[in-house]
């Protein structure tokens, strides 16, 4: 099952594998991605994975992006992301823009922009608390168009389909945070309108891409906050208005830089409990919405063939993502589909994000 072609989000796939989106702080200057970028991407996609989903793209020029982030803010940045495109389909696997509006889960440089936000809430990142620009409506408006521009641009690259970031505490995550969003107008308070700004972009993006590109969002479950966070209840309500507003697929993800301890959406992975943090989620979330004509996924822990056809053989999860595992091992799906069941190497100590340009620490090691 795992291995078999298969329609996910709209997109066909030669398996139910994605690669998760996963920064690689491989891109130059401009916000364009380098040889570096291309190679990390073919490597990937000759290894098997059915989808990938690109790291965060910056889809905004109203806020700073991270050094050596991708970015779509114009359209210069449409043929260097087709070449990255054409990399991709070069080996027939698929690949999928992710879109985000940063405001404020990184950190930048000194003088180097203003972190925008709902309200302004300072936020720990690292060891320094970052102050923030409470967003003004007519910046929020601004922020939507741009993201409809961003997904016509990756359109017109050539992906396959967008995913909007709205998880792990980026910017349409904090909004739906009761803690980060203490806005007084219709983008605060109630549920609904903290969820107003991620709707009002997804409305905008299908009317700029058309109905039938494909559309896909990550979200968190849950914040895993003490206090103040987006919950279970708030999260699986707004998966499931999702359903009815033209998205084709759902990647079901957790907790943000605020989380509680070990409740983050990355975790170091004990052998003696269960290690998939989010399936209990994305399998209720999937189990509502299976008569709904869109497929719910789930990122988050998965490291052996095992796991994976167990979920998709006992649930109605239709697609399973994987990050840190394809970092150490971009072949890992050939090396299943070829039948090498061992399970991935990767030991999620997270020392790969402890890098400049993402990649795991042992493959350098390996090779000496």
């Amino acid at each position: 099952m795992l291995f078999e072609n298969c329609r996910i989000g709209g997109i066909s796939a030669s398996s139910h594998l994605v690669r998760s989106a996963t920064f690689e702080g491989l891109a130059d200057a401009e916000g364009h991605p380098t040889e570096e970028m291309f190679h990390t991407y073919q490597r990937l996609a000759n290894g098997g994975v059915g989808i990938i989903i690109t790291g965060m793209i910056a889809a905004s020029p109203l806020e700073p992006h991270q050094h050596c982030q991708i970015c779509i803010h114009d359209d210069e940045c449409i043929s260097p992301l087709s070449k990255l495109v054409a990399r991709v389909h070069m080996y027939h696997s698929k690949i999928i823009a992710q879109l985000v509006e940063i405001g404020g889960a990184i950190m930048l440089p000194e003088g180097k922009g203003t972190i925008i936000s709902p309200s302004g809430i300072s936020e720990k990142v690292g060891k320094t608390i970052q102050e923030s620009h409470a967003l003004t409506q007519a910046e929020i408006y601004q922020l939507i168009k741009d993201m409809g521009k961003a997904a016509l641009r990756a359109k017109k690259a050539g992906f396959d389909g967008i995913q909007i970031h709205a998880a792990h505490g980026y910017l349409i995550s904090k909004f739906l945070t009761p803690f980060f969003n203490r806005r007084q107008d219709e983008y605060g308070g109630s549920l609904e309108n903290r969820s107003r700004f991620l709707f009002e972009t997804i409305q905008t993006i299908r009317n700029v891409v058309g109905k039938e590109f494909p559309l896909w969002v990550k979200i968190n479950c849950a914040d895993f906050m003490e206090e103040g966070g987006l919950t279970e209840e708030e999260g699986y309500e707004i998966m499931l208005r999702l359903a009815d507003v033209g998205v084709n697929a759902i990647e079901v993800s957790g907790g943000n830089m605020s989380s509680l301890p070990r409740k983050g959406p990355i975790r170091a992975i004990r052998r003696t409990k269960e290690p998939m943090y989010f399936k209990q989620y994305a399998q209720a979330i999937a189990s509502a919405l299976k008569d709904k004509p869109i497929d719910i996924g789930v990122v988050g822990g998965y490291r052996n063939i095992e796991q994976i056809q167990t979920t998709l053989q006992q649930t109605d999860i239709t697609f399973i993502s994987m990050s840190r595992p394809f970092l150490r091992q971009p072949d890992l799906p050939n090396l299943w589909r070829n039948g090498n069941t061992e399970p991935a190497t990767c030991i999620s100590c997270s020392r790969c994000y402890g890098t400049n340009a993402i990649a795991c620490v042992f493959n350098n090691s390996d090779k000496k």
